[in-house]
């Protein structure tokens, strides 16, 4: 991590969860972020953890990043302040149960907006700051095990294919970026069940008995996820990161009822 210190990263959904996580680990890396969100309180009681400590400091910025001109002002003010970002973790996500059959337009638009299309803008941004200060920076985005798995639990297929659609993305910006004989690293990391406030909120939504119960990741976890990624020397990516709890499986199966895991096991 060393070659990033005193460097900049750019954080997306801060707040709080695994982005406000992220953002103190990577200050307590020598880091200085910028976290963005939309919840200005929080992201200023997030920097005062911080910024008297000797850590990075943690720059705030409220901005709704489905706004292509709020993102486009935040890169200009970290370019002309900052000298541009060295780092951009694309971690703002969104999951609404939303049914395939009968559910809301509004729904759709708002998983859509934010887990791919702000993702693609704050992405594109990143890569044109990087370029103009000949910065080889790294991008790495919050991806989802819902990105390579289908989630068995109803309502939940929407969110499942704005993932899938960062999988592709991720391979695409690599693509891109290749052909354009650029050194910008694009890594994604896609955890499993992280006991976050978003995820708590679909709990109370989710009343599925016939999955197994889910074991729980820490949002430190995935900060932690991130900093492996970014330590790896310049000639190594980790393209693609599945983080899991102990004990799990990437994919959620089906609960088979006790007897019949008594008769398996006695095979």
């Amino acid at each position: 991590m060393e070659r990033w210190r005193d460097k900049v990263a750019i954080v997306t959904g801060a707040s709080a969860g695994i982005g406000a996580a992220i953002a103190v680990e990577l200050a307590k890396n020598g880091v200085h972020v910028v976290a963005l969100a939309r919840r200005e309180n929080v992201l200023k009681e997030l920097a005062e953890t911080i910024n008297d400590k000797d850590y990075g400091t943690i720059y705030t910025k409220v901005c709704d990043v489905t706004n292509e001109q709020a993102v486009k002002d935040v890169f200009s003010w970290v370019d002309s302040t900052l000298g541009g970002p060295s780092i951009l973790i694309n971690n703002a996500g969104i999951a609404k149960i939303s049914s395939l059959l009968n559910g809301k337009l509004e729904d759709w638009q708002d998983t859509i907006n934010l887990n791919v299309l702000a993702l693609s803008v704050c992405s594109r941004e990143a890569y044109k700051s990087m370029t103009k200060n000949k910065i080889d920076g790294h991008i790495i985005q919050i991806n989802s095990i819902a990105g390579h798995t289908i989630t068995p639990h109803f309502g939940f297929k929407m969110y499942n294919a704005s993932k899938y659609a960062v999988t592709v993305l991720c391979d695409g910006l690599r693509h891109e970026l290749q052909l354009m004989g650029s050194n910008i690293k694009v890594s994604s990391i896609s955890p499993g069940p992280v006991a976050t406030e978003m995820l708590r909120d679909v709990s109370k939504i989710i009343r599925d008995i016939s999955t197994v119960n889910y074991k729980m990741l820490k949002m430190e976890d995935i900060a932690n996820a991130v900093i492996a990624c970014l330590a790896t020397p310049p000639n190594v990516l980790i393209a693609e990161m599945i983080v899991i709890p102990t004990g799990t499986p990437i994919q959620a199966h089906l609960k088979p009822s006790s007897q019949v895991v008594e008769n398996i096991l006695n095979l």
